[in-house]
């Protein structure tokens, strides 16, 4: 067998698999999205040595037009290709390809019987794992007879995942605090589901431990609140360790800059001056977590 002499830069195929895992952790913590594209060449020649050539030739070339953040690797069969993009939606990917499939038609060093076929999966979940990935695209990329410079999709796991968020209601007023469960309760936000629960009191909602857990955590609190009050509660979660995990509403029946200031000072994300509607609040609720997603 003729030996393909590949840059160093192109990883092998048991090289990619813990750093697709690291990725995969990020699909949800971070809400990116990767996607893959795999690559076989459609080979017609005869002649071992010139298909050894041909795959140094892709090697170098294709080093030269991924971006610095591609990761670039070849599976263990030596037919087959993988990039990995971050960041980058399955439009990009197609974009990509339709470059890279024009340059190579040009490149006269390739012999004509020589083409590319290729997969695209976009991933926004993380219900697939790598091995999956390349049994998936290297079955869609079997047929011998495909033509060359075909573009094939995989759109299973194209849906995002559905984030859990936490969200806690403390008012001390039992009417308005059910109002507030229940509105919170029936609302519908892409790509998120809330688990609500309301308290009385500051002193109830710090002794149920719920915000050390690790999850997204709305808060919606009074500033003034027996047990506990709110500006209390917010210095105390803003001081730990997970705190950016927390998104914090105060409602405040002090309408003034001094309120307004202290509270934004020492860590809110909004203010709401009571009466308010609950339209008003929803609407923020809803673009709090479009911003979120992004």
């Amino acid at each position: 067998m003729v030996e393909v002499k590949l840059p160093k830069e192109i990883m092998q195929e048991q090289d990619v698999k813990k750093y697709f895992e690291m990725m995969l952790e990020s699909v949800i913590r971070s809400h990116m999205t990767i996607t893959t594209i795999f690559l076989k060449c459609v080979n017609n020649t005869s002649s071992e040595v010139e298909h050894s050539n041909v795959n140094t030739q892709l090697a170098h070339f294709l080093m030269d037009n991924i971006r610095k953040t591609d990761l670039l690797f070849q599976l263990e069969d030596g037919e087959h290709w993988g990039i990995v993009f971050l960041q980058s939606s399955d439009v990009e990917a197609n974009a990509f390809l339709q470059r890279i499939f024009k340059l190579l038609k040009r490149n006269r060093t390739i012999p004509n019987e020589i083409g590319l076929k290729a997969s695209i999966t976009e991933i926004r979940n993380n219900a697939i794992n790598f091995e999956t990935l390349m049994e998936k695209n290297k079955a869609l990329l079997a047929d011998d007879h495909q033509p060359q410079w075909l573009i094939e999709r995989i759109d299973d796991y194209r849906k995002q995942a559905i984030e859990h968020v936490k969200v806690s209601i403390i008012e001390q007023n039992a009417i308005f605090r059910k109002v507030l469960e229940t509105t919170l309760i029936s609302m519908d936000i892409t790509n998120f589901t809330f688990e609500v629960t309301a308290y009385e009191d500051g002193y109830s909602f710090l002794q149920s431990k719920t915000y050390q857990s690790g999850h997204l955590h709305l808060i919606i609190m009074n500033d003034i609140l027996p047990r506990n009050n709110g500006l209390e509660i917010l210095h105390s979660l803003r001081a730990m360790p997970n705190e950016k995990k927390f998104i914090i509403y105060m409602m405040s029946e002090r309408n003034s800059e001094i309120a307004a200031l202290n509270a934004y000072e020492g860590g809110v994300d909004e203010l709401l001056v009571k009466p308010f509607n609950l339209r008003l609040l929803e609407a923020k609720i809803k673009r709090t977590f479009a911003r979120y997603w992004l």
